[in-house]
């Protein structure tokens, strides 16, 4: 019986320091996990700059194909893009400056038209009263060849008609 127990102990003891190393973290396996994280946070950072490059190299392109037409140093850009939006904004304003003149002389040819109208309608009243007058005058005379007014009352009524016109 003593030696079964001193067998039980003795794989208690086996069993209970096995379990300690598995407890235990080897360095190695902590460097290794270390460095897969590391490879992680710098792959994904790789990728982002891969992104801004891809994004850079195109606008180098467009700008040396569209704009520089030619090479340029890659060093230079962001005083070539400088460069070019001067050189709109310059050309922006110089194309507004004619706008400008444009709508001044478009409010000036809409203001006279607005007066040309006015002075249209005037001159339609102005017929339709004139067109008035003459039919008045033309009645006084009838009443003065049928001799149903005299001479005197023609002059003093068409005195009186040619004041409402003027």
């Amino acid at each position: 019986m003593k030696a079964l127990m001193s067998l039980l102990l003795l794989m208690i003891v086996i069993q209970g320091s096995s379990q300690r190393k598995k407890n235990k973290v080897d360095p190695k396996d902590a460097q290794i996990d270390t460095l897969t994280k590391t490879n992680e946070m710098l792959t994904k950072q790789l990728d982002s700059v891969t992104k801004e490059k891809d994004m850079y190299y195109g606008l180098y392109e467009v700008i040396k194909e569209k704009v520089m037409l030619k090479d340029f140093d890659p060093a230079r850009f962001d005083v070539i893009v400088d460069s070019v939006r001067n050189t709109r904004d310059s050309a922006h304003s110089l194309a507004l400056a004619p706008m400008e003149t444009l709508r001044d002389s478009l409010s000036k040819a809409a203001s006279e038209n607005k007066e040309l109208k006015q002075r249209l309608d005037s001159l339609s009243v102005a017929t339709a009263d004139k067109t008035k007058l003459m039919a008045e005058l033309k009645d006084l005379k009838s009443l003065l060849d049928n001799k149903i007014i005299s001479q005197a009352e023609y002059d003093e009524k068409k005195k009186n008609v040619m004041a409402k016109w003027q």
